[in-house]
């Protein structure tokens, strides 16, 4: 987790059977100040993809929060349909380096 972010539980949200994005839309759509809350905290977000048979790790992104959970919950259906409901799909903040960095980054 990034140092310079709040430490929050639930800034990553792991979608399972038992909460889906659609329940994430529909609490968003309920409460629309907590989504600008929650989604201020970071310059975007991406959605990962990890194949645990495979050790495949996949990045999508950067969206900005709706984005994200929709982008997520479509590779989530997408997966499901092809049997891989044991592939994960997560949402998790993204943040750009500081301008004092001089552009100083990790690669991977």
């Amino acid at each position: 987790m990034d140092d310079r972010a709040p430490d929050r539980v639930g800034d990553t949200t792991r979608f399972t059977a038992t909460r889906t994005v659609q329940d994430l839309v529909d609490d968003v759509l309920a409460d629309q100040e907590g989504l600008e809350d929650r989604l201020d905290s970071c310059d975007a977000y991406v959605v990962l993809v990890a194949d645990p048979a495979t050790g495949a790790l996949d990045s999508y992104g950067p969206f900005d929060g709706p984005t994200a959970l929709f982008d997520a919950e479509r590779r989530r259906q997408e997966l499901d349909q092809g049997d891989l409901d044991d592939v994960g799909v997560t949402v998790v903040r993204h943040h750009l380096p500081h301008p004092g960095d001089r552009g100083r980054h990790a690669v991977a």
